[in-house]
C-alpha cells in the first residue's frame, strides 16, 4: 500500500508532524513502513503562462513561446507538441539545475534566443505520466504565476507492507484513520460538493431485479463531460495506479483514497443476479461485482457509478471454487473493503464534479454485528502487561470500537464493521498493545512458568501409559480387543454378564452380543491364536473396560503367560524352563512393585490350589493363579497363568524421589526352625510389628524340611543414616529373634 503524504493530509491534520514522526508512528503501531521517497521540485522552476506560441521560423518541429513567470516575460522555445497559448506550465528558469545534473542556460536554438525551459514531468523528477509538457491546474491549489512550483506538487511517498487481514488499511483513508490513533488526532470531517439534477435517478436507471446474497450496493448516476485533473493523474502515478481511460482514473482515485470499491458503468436497464453462487452485476453488459469494469466514453455521456461491498471470506471462497479470474479488485474485497459505501461515492462525485441524478438505488444487505467480552484481567495477561481500563477504553475508542456496556472487570464492545479481521479476544489484546506502543512496555526477564494442565482424564491415560511402558518392558505384548464379548460364553465359564435390560439391542455381531465382563476369555483366544502358529514363548497384556452386571465400567490390566519361561535354568543343561506361578509373580512385581499374595477363595477358571489375592498397599487389587486345567483344555492349550488387575484399586499418587542413603547396607541371614503347618505370612507379621527402622527389608531365602519341621533361612537387609556397629546390628538381630522365640520360632 502506498500512500503520500500530502494525500493523507486531506483527511488527518499533520500540521507540526514531520513525515520521520509519521513513518515512526506507524512502524509502532504495526504498519510497517518498507519505503519512503521524497519529491522535491528542483529550485528556480516556477508556475508560467503561456502569453504566446507560434512556429520556429527555421523549425517545423519546435515552437516559440512567450511565458509569463510573475516578474519577468520570457522567450523559450519548446519541441512539445502540446505547448499552446494560455496554459500553465512549470518553467525552469536560467540556472535551474534539473535532475541529471543538467543545467538551464540561455541557448540559441536554430537562430531563436531561449532564455529557459517549459517542462515535462520526468525532466523535473516526476513520473513519467504525462506526453509532452507538463500542463498544470488548479487542482493541486489555487496556482501563482511565478510561484515555485514546488509547493503544488512536492510530496513525500510511503510504502506500507500492509499484512493481508488489514483490508481496512488498504486505503489512503484507512492509513489516516490509523494514524489518528497512533497520534491521538482527530480524523477531518470532508465536505463534499456537487450540482444535483432535478430529475431523479429512477428516471433512467432501472434495476430489473435484486438476487444480491453476499454484498451491498450503492447506486447513483451522474452526467457531463468528464475533465482531466493533474491531481488525480499525478497522484496515482506517484502510488503506482494504472488507468485504462478517464473515468476509470477517478474510479481508481477514489478507490484508493477511501477503499470502497467502485464501478462506473453506462446508464441502462441494470440487474443484479446470482449465478452458482455469485453475485452478477449487468448493465449494458455483463460483470462480476469488482473483478470487471468495461464502460464507453462519450463526449457528454450519461453515467452510473455503483459503491459495493461483498463478504470477503465469501468472495475468496467463490472465485477459488470457480476458478475465476481476479485483478485488484478481487484483491481488495478478498481483504475487506470499505463498508462505508456513501462516503466512497461522494468522495468520487465531489471530484469528478459533474451534475448528480437525485436519490439513489440503495440495494443493501446487512452486515452482521460483532459484540465481543473483553475481560481486562484477560488483556493484562495475553499482553502481559497491566494496562489499567481506563486507558484500554480510550485505545478502543480511538480505534472506532463502541463500548457498549463496562461492568466490574468486563467491557462489552461491538467491533467497526470495517474490521472484518477482529474474531476474539486476543486480536482485541493486539490492538490495544500496538496503539498503547511496546517500547512503553517495560522489559523485565523471562519469566516461564508451565500452568498444572492435567485433569483426571490425562492422569488417568498416563497412569495407564506408564502400566504398558513396564509390561513391555518385562517382555510382555500388548494386544487390544473390542468391549464386546459373547454372552454364552461368558456364562458358560462362570463370569457374571450385563442384566439384560441393560444389554446391547443391536450388536455388530453374534460372536460378540454382550459387554465384556473380563479381559481374560479373549485373552485366552490369543493364546491358542499364537500357539497355533507356533510360538513357544506368549506373554500378553491388555488394558481396557470391563463392566458389571448393572452396566457400571471399569478399567482393568490382565497378563498371561503361556510355554517356556525368557531365561535358561542351568541345571537344566540349558534348556528354557516351563513359565509357573513364581515366574507370573516375578513379572508382575516389576510391572506394580511390591506385592503380597493371599489365598484366594474362588475364581471361575483358576486352578483350585493356585489361585491367590493381590494384595498392594494393604489392598485386594486382583487375582493371580493357574488356569484351571479344564478351561484350558477347552481352549486347547497347555499350562497357562493369568492375572487380572483392577486399575482403580491402585494408589495413582505421584511419586516422590527420596535421597538415597549413603551409607551402607548390611546383610544378615537367620535361620530358623519352624512348625510345618506355620505360614511364611505369620512370621513376616511377627517382624513386621516390630516396626525397626533400620530393617529395610526381608525375605526368605531358602527352606529345608527337617522332618516333622522346616528349616526356613530368612535374609534381612538393614541400613540407617549413619555407618552401623557391630553391636547395634547384633541387638536389632537379638531384638528380631527373642520377638519368634517367644512365639516358638527357635534358632537352628
Amino acid at each position: 500500500m502506498i500512500v503520500t503524504r500530502r494525500w493523507l493530509e486531506e483527511f488527518i491534520d499533520l500540521e507540526g508532524v514531520s513525515t520521520k514522526e509519521i513513518i515512526n508512528t506507524l512502524n509502532r503501531i504495526g504498519q510497517e513502513v518498507e519505503g519512503y521517497k521524497k519529491i522535491e521540485i528542483p529550485q528556480n522552476v516556477v508556475v508560467g503562462e503561456v502569453i504566446e506560441c507560434h512556429k520556429h521560423p527555421n523549425a517545423d518541429k519546435l515552437n516559440v513561446c512567450r511565458v509569463n513567470v510573475g516578474d519577468e516575460e520570457l522567450q523559450i522555445v519548446c519541441g512539445a507538441k502540446n505547448v499552446a497559448a494560455g496554459q500553465l506550465v512549470p518553467v525552469a528558469k536560467t540556472g535551474a539545475v534539473l535532475p541529471g545534473d543538467f543545467k538551464i542556460k540561455k541557448a540559441k536554438l536554430r537562430g531563436v534566443e531561449s532564455l529557459g525551459m517549459i517542462c515535462a514531468a520526468r525532466e523535473i523528477g516526476l513520473p513519467d505520466f504525462h506526453e509532452g509538457i507538463l500542463v498544470l491546474d488548479n487542482s493541486l491549489g489555487e496556482l501563482n504565476i511565478g510561484e515555485y512550483v514546488g509547493k503544488y506538487l512536492n510530496d513525500e511517498i510511503i510504502e506500507l507492507g500492509v499484512t493481508a487481514n488489514r483490508g481496512d488499511c488498504f486505503s489512503v483513508y484507512g492509513i489516516a484513520r490509523e494514524l489518528s490513533a497512533g497520534l491521538n488526532r482527530n480524523l477531518k470531517t470532508l465536505e463534499f460538493n456537487f450540482e444535483e439534477l432535478p430529475e431523479g435517478i429512477g428516471r433512467i436507471v432501472n434495476v430489473l431485479k435484486n438476487e444480491a446474497k453476499k454484498s451491498s450496493h450503492l447506486i447513483k448516476a451522474f452526467e457531463g463531460k468528464v475533465n482531466p485533473k493533474l491531481k488525480i493523474d499525478y497522484r496515482l502515478a506517484l502510488v503506482g495506479e494504472e488507468s485504462k481511460n478517464i473515468i476509470d482514473s477517478y474510479v481508481k482515485y477514489a478507490m484508493h483514497a477511501t477503499g470502497v470499491l467502485l464501478v462506473a458503468g453506462n446508464i441502462g436497464e441494470c440487474e443484479l443476479t446470482n449465478e452458482d453462487g455469485v453475485d452478477i452485476f449487468k448493465c449494458y453488459g455483463k460483470y462480476l461485482v469488482g473483478i470487471k469494469n468495461d464502460i464507453n466514453i462519450e463526449e457528454n455521456g450519461k453515467y452510473i457509478i455503483n459503491a459495493n461491498y461483498i463478504d470477503p471470506k465469501y468472495v475468496s471462497e467463490i472465485v477459488f471454487l470457480k476458478n475465476l479470474k481476479t485483478d485488484e479488485y478481487f484483491f481488495r474485497a478478498s481483504r475487506g473493503s470499505e463498508t462505508d459505501l456513501e462516503f466512497g461515492m461522494n468522495y468520487f462525485l465531489n471530484e469528478i464534479n459533474l451534475p448528480v441524478y437525485g436519490g439513489e438505488i440503495d440495494l443493501s444487505n446487512d452486515i452482521p454485528e460483532k459484540i465481543i467480552n473483553v475481560n481486562i484481567e484477560e488483556i493484562q495477561k495475553i499482553i502481559g502487561y497491566e494496562i489499567d481500563e481506563k486507558s484500554v477504553v480510550e485505545i478502543l475508542k480511538k480505534l472506532q470500537f463502541e463500548i457498549v456496556n463496562i461492568s466490574d472487570e468486563n467491557i462489552k464492545v461491538k467491533v467497526p464493521i470495517f474490521r472484518s479481521d477482529i474474531e476474539n479476544i486476543q486480536d482485541i489484546a493486539e490492538e490495544v498493545l500496538r496503539i498503547y506502543g511496546i517500547d512503553k512496555i517495560q522489559s523485565k526477564p523471562l519469566e516461564f512458568k508451565e500452568a498444572d494442565r492435567t485433569n483426571e482424564v490425562m492422569e488417568e491415560l498416563e497412569f495407564e501409559k506408564e502400566l504398558k511402558t513396564k509390561a513391555v518392558a518385562t517382555g510382555f505384548y500388548e494386544v487390544i480387543h473390542f468391549v464386546f464379548d459373547n454372552k454364552e460364553r461368558l456364562q458358560k465359564f462362570g463370569f457374571d454378564i450385563v442384566d439384560e435390560h441393560l444389554d446391547l439391542l443391536n450388536p455388530i455381531a453374534n460372536e460378540l452380543n454382550t459387554l465384556r465382563t473380563t479381559l481374560l476369555l479373549q485373552l485366552l483366544d490369543d493364546i491358542k491364536f499364537n500357539k497355533a502358529n507356533g510360538y513357544k514363548r506368549i506373554y500378553l497384556t491388555t488394558i481396557g473396560s470391563v463392566y458389571d452386571k448393572n452396566r457400571n465400567e471399569y478399567k482393568k490390566m490382565a497378563f498371561v503367560v503361556n510355554g517356556q519361561a525368557d531365561y535358561e535354568n542351568p541345571k537344566n543343561h540349558g534348556k528354557p524352563e516351563r513359565v509357573d506361578f513364581k515366574f507370573l509373580v516375578d513379572k508382575i512385581s516389576q510391572v506394580f512393585g511390591d506385592v503380597k499374595l493371599e489365598e484366594n477363595d474362588f475364581h471361575p477358571i483358576a486352578h483350585p490350589y493356585q489361585n491367590a489375592k493381590i494384595i498392594k498397599d494393604g489392598k485386594p487389587i486382583g487375582v493371580l493363579a493357574k488356569l484351571h486345567p479344564k478351561i484350558a483344555k477347552e481352549f486347547d492349550i497347555d499350562d497357562t497363568y493369568f492375572a487380572e488387575i483392577d486399575l482403580e484399586m491402585l494408589n495413582k499418587t505421584r511419586k516422590l524421589a527420596e535421597d538415597i542413603i549413603k551409607f551402607p547396607k548390611v546383610t544378615r541371614d537367620l535361620s530358623l526352625v519352624v512348625d510345618k503347618n506355620m505360614t511364611y505370612k505369620e512370621i513376616f507379621e511377627i517382624i513386621n510389628s516390630l516396626g525397626i527402622d533400620e530393617l529395610k527389608d526381608f525375605y526368605p531365602i531358602d527352606i529345608y524340611d527337617l522332618g516333622d519341621k522346616n528349616s526356613l533361612t530368612i535374609r534381612f537387609i538393614l541400613q540407617a543414616d549413619k555407618t552401623l556397629q557391630e553391636n547395634e546390628i547384633n541387638d536389632i538381630m537379638e531384638k528380631i529373634l527373642k520377638t519368634l522365640e517367644e512365639k516358638g520360632i527357635k534358632l537352628r
